[in-house]
């Protein structure tokens, strides 16, 4: 069965939330996408733990009040995300920090991507600029177009 997948990060989840980000847009579209079962998302299981996080710190900032951040939360854990967790994807995260200098939190995203055959979508900007030439299956969520994305089979 050929289908279009994409690893996603926090960022780009958050973004349906907190909606003073910039690519909104772009992010209701690839979760429309979504809903209608013309994309499938992956992501590795750090992504709860970190969209949990950073909603932590929006309601701390003053960005979203707690019933929202809840409320995100619940939709979240709610959506069928594909949800990946392995000591191999560990390993490869490892080497992607140390090779590029980045997070092992992001680089567990790429590795998964990577691992995959499949795009990664951020909508961390620094990201995408500091490694969007280098991995070529890196994308900005900005640019999200569906009939972009190569189909690949599950």
């Amino acid at each position: 069965m050929f289908t279009k997948l994409v690893v996603v990060d926090a960022s780009v989840l958050l973004k349906s939330c907190l909606r003073d980000e910039e690519a909104v847009q772009q992010v209701d579209e690839l979760l429309n996408d979504f809903t209608v079962g013309r994309l499938v998302l992956a992501a590795p299981f750090l992504l709860k733990y970190e969209v949990n996080n950073a909603l932590r710190t929006a309601v701390v900032r003053g960005r979203i009040d707690a019933e929202n951040a809840h409320a995100a939360l619940r939709l979240l854990l709610q959506a069928p995300l594909l949800y990946y967790e392995s000591d191999e994807l560990a390993e490869q995260a490892l080497t992607l920090s140390l090779r590029y200098g980045r997070s092992a939190y992001d680089s567990t995203y790429l590795a998964l991507a990577q691992q995959l055959g499949v795009w990664c979508f951020t909508g961390d900007r620094r990201l995408y600029n500091a490694l969007g030439t280098q991995l070529p299956w890196l994308r900005w969520v900005g640019d999200y177009d569906w009939a972009a994305i190569p189909a690949t089979s599950l």
